[in-house]
């Protein structure tokens, strides 16, 4: 009888044990999950807004449709979730584990006989679920839509424009100017209307008829029977003069992408198809890595601040992303080399096993002055850090 109390007494204390550990699992994954969604959300709708901007200026110069915008961005967003996924749930969970340590709470898990790798274990299901999406999103549907929306932004060269060019249209020419033609019949020009916009000599020409001669490297505009007049929007003196003829040439262009913020990140082409399946593959293992590194880094103090460890983190984030865009343009502009982006992986995992026992390597020093509040340290950290997001921007 004895015997069998104690039997019952143990299976008590372990389910107890079993159902603490399933409720601390639950509400651990809720509070990644609330700040990885707030986080994706702020970093998204700056990601949109910017791109907005950038396309209407774009529109404003003539060089898009305006119409197109909002299905350029609508096809962009597979591209953008999936480089905004890692860094949303790595800094999702920073933030928790950092205010679980600043607050206390996670004595309540060590006090169930929960340690690190146990956090990890119950945040394995929302990783499988982050590095499946952008897995899914990075190798299958963000290059196809990304494709799309390069056909859309695509803009034909003059020539071509000219070649297509209906009567009663406008079009752009390069460096701000437009061209409306009145009437064509069987590729005859007729009715042409001028404007360049050109800061030293801007000037305005009708003429009746419109001809053109294409070179190597421009393409020669021959207006016949018209009127110039020059000077109009500046302050230069005016002239205007009739002519039989007036030769324009404008520089002949095939296409032009959008040149916007953050190309490194969005706007890149690859000459190679190994770097850009290597490049496609890496986002969604940064997840898996950067997983460990929220977990140990994240051991603040009591009453310490609970973001003290965000700037290192968004540091070792940057610093990772950067050092694989430097190894997908190298493999792209050296498609025979040897060099493979897993390596860029191994090194991080490398660091991370030495951060994980620099209390008994001789990393000790460099972890116990990345935990102080050492304000060199951090001045440090953020002048290297504003210079890399510097470079991936521009």
């Amino acid at each position: 009888m004895v015997f069998t109390d104690k039997i019952n007494i143990v299976m008590h204390h372990s389910s107890q044990g079993m159902y603490k550990k399933n409720i601390l699992s639950k509400s651990l994954n809720i509070e990644v999950f609330k700040s990885s969604f707030a986080v994706l959300s702020i970093f998204f709708l700056l990601v949109v807004g910017s791109r907005f901007v950038g396309y209407f200026e774009q529109a404003a110069e003539g060089n898009i449709d305006p119409a197109l915008i909002l299905s350029i961005i609508i096809l962009r967003l597979p591209d953008f979730i999936t480089l905004l996924l890692p860094l949303s749930f790595f800094l999702g969970l920073l933030i928790v584990m950092s205010r679980l340590n600043s607050e206390g709470e996670i004595f309540g898990f060590f006090s169930a006989g929960i340690s690190k790798p146990d956090l990890i274990k119950f945040l394995t299901p929302q990783v499988f679920l982050y590095f499946l999406l952008t897995l899914i999103l990075s190798l299958y549907i963000a290059p196809y839509t990304k494709s799309l929306s390069k056909d859309l932004l695509k803009i034909d060269s003059f020539e071509e424009q000219l070649d297509a060019i209906k009567s009663d249209q406008i079009i752009s020419i390069e460096k701000g100017g437009f061209l409306h033609v009145t009437s064509v019949d069987n590729k005859t020009i007729e009715g042409v209307k001028l404007l360049q916009l050109d800061d030293k000599n801007p000037f305005i020409v009708n003429a009746k008829k419109l001809e053109t001669l294409e070179n190597d490297d421009n393409i020669e505009l021959k207006l016949v029977n018209g009127s110039y007049y020059g000077g109009l929007f500046s302050n230069s003196s005016k002239v205007i003069s009739n002519f039989n003829e007036f030769s324009f040439h404008i520089d002949n262009v095939s296409s032009k992408d959008g040149e916007l913020n953050f190309s490194k990140l969005f706007d890149y082409s690859l000459n190679s198809n190994k770097a850009t399946f290597q490049w496609n593959l890496s986002i969604p293992i940064t997840i898996l890595i950067l997983v460990f590194y929220a977990i140990y880094m994240s051991s603040v103090k009591p009453r310490e601040s609970k973001f003290l460890f965000i700037l290192p983190g968004l540091f070792i984030y940057i610093l990772y992303l950067s050092l694989l865009i430097l190894g997908r343009e190298y493999i792209s502009d050296n498609p025979n080399s040897d060099f493979e982006l897993w390596y860029v992986h191994a090194l991080f995992i490398l660091l991370l096993i030495l951060y994980i026992n620099k209390d008994i390597i001789i990393f000790k020093k460099f972890g116990i002055s990345l935990k102080s509040e050492n304000i060199y340290v951090r001045i440090l950290i953020l002048v290297v850090m504003l210079i890399l997001l510097t470079w991936m921007i521009i």
